[in-house]
């Protein structure tokens, strides 16, 4: 098939599926094929959302239950008004400047653009705009705005990545908890931290991090409360949100090892040697554990000496 005929094919199908004229399929499809490959300014977007006038699109139902739209030259299809205002909104901080670029389009369906590291799912169902995960192609929603990544790839993160996460969401959820102490511990979204601190080593680091900042530091409490019952409930508290989230990470070292059968470097026995958290768990030792070019000493690869020593587990 020549060039032209898959052109012709791609537009009579572009017809097919969005009601539209061919010759106006035929010249969304070209201005898509013209598009800058840097992509477009969110100003721009906005400015085709304020100046372009709705559209008729065949949805294949009753059309009141459909948004309204305007067909978007920079993205390709019919978008709706509000999904445009929502993602205006999430980019608000990134102001009018913010350069997207457009990861992939499937008509009356959804749309992927990029901001910088952030993907954004918007919807051309429904007025709605939504943050993916940052991993190229991913459609998985992020736990919260703190999260970068879905819980699949947040094992990919450096340790830096996680831990500033971690201070994020805790900071965060103790503000939304108060002083409610009993609210800090067990969270679902600590889990997600902690498990993949422990796939990739860093558990102490992203551990640490956790507890000082959804509770207090150890050198803190003292100035922190005014009463010795609140203080010591406090205490008590860090300590069983520290080994629960001890248990939590030996639990997710175990499935791991499970997965992996055996070390990836030298095909030795994994948990040999019993749990080391400083050593990923598809790692034997920390001899097999292979040094990132370029990575920084806190990086998932790499495994510090002061990090080998054994975690302290509360004896009480």
């Amino acid at each position: 098939m020549t060039r032209d005929k898959k052109r012709k094919a791609a537009i009579r199908e572009t017809q097919v599926q969005t009601g539209r004229r061919y010759t106006r399929a035929a010249r969304e499809m070209t201005a898509a094929a013209e598009r800058e490959p840097n992509g477009f300014l969110l100003s721009q977007l906005l400015t085709e959302c304020a100046t372009v006038a709705p559209a008729a699109v065949d949805w294949g139902y009753d059309s009141e239950l459909a948004p309204e739209v305007f067909h978007s030259r920079l993205l390709g299809g019919a978008v709706p008004y509000g999904t445009v205002l929502e993602l205006a909104g999430s980019l608000a901080q990134e102001g009018r400047s913010a350069r997207l670029t457009l990861e992939s389009m499937s008509p009356l369906e959804e749309a992927v653009v990029v901001c910088g590291n952030r993907r954004f799912q918007l919807i051309l169902t429904q007025d709605m705009a939504r943050e993916l995960c940052q991993t190229p192609t991913c459609r998985s929603d992020q736990p919260g705005w703190a999260f970068l990544h879905c819980s699949s790839h947040l094992p990919d993160c450096s340790g830096d990545a996680l831990v500033s996460m971690t201070e994020d969401w805790a900071y965060d959820f103790k503000t939304d908890a108060g002083r409610d102490v009993e609210r800090l511990e067990g969270s679902a979204e600590a889990d997600l931290l902690i498990k993949a601190a422990t796939a990739n080593g860093t558990y102490e680091r992203v551990s640490k991090a956790l507890l000082d900042s959804l509770f207090v530091a150890p050198d803190a409490l003292d100035d922190m409360f005014w009463s010795d019952e609140e203080t010591l409930a406090m205490q008590h508290a860090i300590e069983r949100e520290r080994l629960r989230l001890h248990n939590v990470a030996r639990t997710e070292a175990r499935r791991l090892w499970k997965v992996f059968g055996a070390c990836v470097t030298c095909g030795g026995r994994l948990n040999a040697y019993g749990w080391d958290p400083s050593v990923p768990p598809r790692f034997c030792s920390a001899k097999c554990v292979p040094a990132a070019p370029g990575s920084s000493p806190d990086s998932a690869a790499t495994v510090r000496p002061a990090d080998q020593r054994p975690v302290e587990v509360p004896a009480w």
